[in-house]
């Protein structure tokens, strides 16, 4: 058998392609493009580029081995030879160093997954494993101007295939008295070199976020583990994101997937840095799982490249989350309503039609865009094999439509998505212009879930395109969503909060704030609906909610798709009139808002604190900022450090006020802003001047 050698410099490192020169290979001198995004190849060498990021494969036998990524606005390139990695996947007793890969095909095509995402390269490389009667394909796209790429996995089993003994999650094994993690089958592989100096920063996010409402239990873990060279493999299960900080730049992975920091979800592998780079586990398909038939996805991954140190990290997670998963502004800016805000604990009776005819027209006069009807509205509610997912009321839509079009509210549902029939929810969608769904009771623990609840879902919004979209809740311990994952559909709901009952969900201002303030780092907030109460109505033997305003408690959730958690009818007149005249203002501002991404700013709310959020778009020219002094806080002035301002000269409209001043920003970022008495906001807007 004759091969080819091919040696490639890949910044001081050589690297060795070996292939075999009778085997299919590569299209030779193949280039293709769509705007900035490219894909091309040099000898055995794939080189797949969104004009911000260049990642280079390299074709040998047992597969693609990534050999190089490149940040193309530093110029600056992470690579490391490593001779033991032949292929960035693997699946340990099926597909091994020493495997043999057919090459199979190559393809590159343009797509948007039928409009659901934007438009992007997808490039597709085939690979058949004759002794592990497995076929492979590495699937990558490419947004253009994107820092990142995404890489997926997919599989078909061959005549022949045996599951049985193949790993589907990780597994321990006990060495010389340590237990220590055995890796499942590998999803991605980079070669990064944790041998120079450099820092590991893991975060991730936590499902059941109703059972997180106190100060003790925040939504965001995150863990900076320092120390180099890296000797030993650092293993780490719970996130969903990892960092390599080489100073102020670096390299990100994001899993693509449902796992949570307290749910692993259905096998969602680990990180593994050492000394043969960045390993990442957990394909998202179970052994038994792979079918004969079809392609099956497992979880993808995404890489993404930044500098300027964490903030430049979050700011290009964000861009990447969000070519992935735009936001589609005439389906997705809505205030919404939802009529199990004031339940204590039940809300059943919210969703009675009397109660609903008397709310309609309030809402309307508040500016709430939709009325959402949680559980209640379906015919025999809990009721088993009776239950049905169609209206209860005598009239069916026929009286709440009349009451919505009247008052120019749109309507949305809550749906027990395990139960409800998919016939019925189309039946609904043509009634009553369904706008939204918020999906609860979700139970997502193999791959055959996943594939009908989104094949199910991709039908509904199809048919009612740009006109319909999903909430999907992450309540309670079951595997659910996550936090990275489907996201195309619509946005993540966030905690139940409540006014009474149960007492671990009633609402404390500083809670909410915190919690709010957290998931803002590294999760763009245009895709989460926050739960916004009557401070008015909480029990005052668990919150001080009582002592703020109507204005402020709703503020904390501007970011965000702010959710009417409370009934209309249950507001005093000064309250009606602080809620609004804020919502008119923010209504002015949102599309602005809905375009920007938002970020935490100022001290971690502790009730003591300035906290708030800064929101800037692409451009960097223009933003908002709302500043919260908290209730406990004596300082009526503060300087807080903005993000990407350091410098420059703004101009700072108050837009409740009306006022506007010209201010300089400080070379590390500071301005000072006035809050004159605690339990207060502001709602600015700046734009830069130089």
């Amino acid at each position: 058998m004759i091969f080819k050698k091919n040696i490639y410099k890949i910044g001081t490192c050589f690297l060795l392609c070996v292939t075999n020169a009778y085997a299919q290979s590569l299209p030779h001198s193949f280039n293709k493009n769509l705007k900035s995004a490219s894909v091309s190849v040099s000898g055995d060498t794939l080189i797949a580029s969104t004009g911000k990021i260049e990642r280079k494969w390299c074709l040998n036998k047992t597969g693609l081995k990534t050999v190089a990524v490149k940040d193309l606005s530093l110029n600056k390139e992470w690579s490391k030879a490593h001779p033991e990695v032949t292929c960035d996947w693997d699946l340990p007793g099926a597909i091994h160093p020493n495997s043999k890969a057919t090459f199979v095909s190559f393809d590159v095509r343009e797509s948007d997954d039928d409009g659901f995402i934007n438009r992007h390269l997808e490039v597709t490389t085939h690979f058949r494993y004759d002794s592990a009667r497995l076929e492979v394909q590495h699937v990558v796209w490419l947004f253009p101007d994107a820092p990142g790429v995404r890489v997926q996995l997919k599989v078909k089993a061959m005549d022949g295939f045996n599951p049985e003994g193949l790993p589907d999650k990780e597994t321990m094994r006990n060495y010389f008295g340590h237990t220590l993690s055995v890796p499942s089958g590998r999803a991605e592989y980079l070669p990064l070199d944790f041998s120079v100096k450099n820092q590991r920063r893991y975060w991730g996010y936590y499902n059941d976020p109703g059972s997180r409402h106190d100060q003790s239990r925040d939504m965001l873990k995150e863990e900076v583990v320092v120390g180099y060279p890296v000797f030993q493999d650092e293993d780490i299960n719970w996130a969903s994101g990892v960092c390599t900080e080489y100073g102020d730049e670096g390299v990100m992975v994001v899993k693509e997937s449902h796992k949570c920091v307290n749910q692993q979800g259905h096998n969602t592998g680990s990180f593994y840095a050492g000394p043969k780079g960045l390993f990442v586990t957990g394909w998202g398909l179970n052994p038994d799982e792979i079918v004969p038939d079809r392609f099956r996805e497992c979880w993808a991954n995404w890489t993404i490249v930044y500098s300027g140190g964490n903030d430049g990290m979050q700011l290009a997670l964000k861009q990447f989350d969000r070519a992935r998963y735009p936001v589609f502004p005439e389906r997705d800016i809505m205030i919404i309503n939802d009529t199990w805000g004031p339940a204590n604990p039940g809300g059943g009776q919210f969703a009675q039609e009397d109660y609903l005819l008397k709310e309609i027209p309030l809402l309307s006069d508040l500016g709430v865009d939709v009325l959402r009807i949680d559980d209640g509205w379906q015919i025999n509610p809990w009721g088993g094999e009776k239950e049905v997912f169609r209206p209860s009321y005598s009239d069916g839509w026929k009286n709440i439509n009349e009451a919505c079009k009247k008052n120019k509210v749109k309507l949305g549902l809550w749906v027990a998505i395990q139960r409800a029939k998919q016939q019925d929810l189309l039946l609904n969608l043509k009634e009553a212009n369904v706008v939204t769904w918020k999906v609860d009771f979700d139970h997502l623990n193999n791959r055959e879930a996943f594939e009908n609840r989104f094949k199910n879902i991709r039908e509904i919004m199809k048919s009612s395109w740009m006109k319909t979209q999903f909430s999907f809740c992450p309540e309670y311990a079951d595997p659910r969503y996550g936090w990275y994952y489907a996201k195309e559909y619509g946005s993540i709901y966030f905690q139940n909060i409540q006014e009474a009952l149960p007492e671990h969900l009633i609402m404390v201002p500083y809670h909410v704030l915190r919690q709010h303030w957290l998931m803002s780092k590294y999760f763009n907030s245009n895709k989460l609906q926050v739960l916004l109460q009557n401070p008015k109505r909480v029990d005052t033997r668990y919150s001080d909610a009582d002592k703020h305003g109507h204005g402020y408690c709703f503020a904390m959730g501007l970011p965000f798709i702010p959710v009417f958690f409370q009934s209309a009818q249950y507001l005093d007149e000064a309250g009606r009139k602080e809620l609004k005249s804020l919502i008119s203002l923010y209504k002015e501002h949102r599309e602005k808002m809905f375009d920007c991404y938002s970020f935490p700013i100022g001290e971690t709310p502790t009730n003591a604190s300035w906290a708030g959020f800064q929101f800037i778009n692409d451009k960097q020219d223009e933003g908002y900022l709302l500043l919260f002094r908290e209730l406990h806080n004596s300082e009526s002035n503060k300087p807080i450090q903005l993000k990407f301002l350091a410098g420059k000269k703004l101009r700072i409209s108050d837009l409740k006020s009306k006022q506007t001043k010209e201010v300089e920003v400080s070379k590390d970022g500071f301005v000072t802003f006035v809050i004159d008495n605690p339990a207060d906001y502001s709602f600015l807007q700046y734009k830069v001047l130089n």
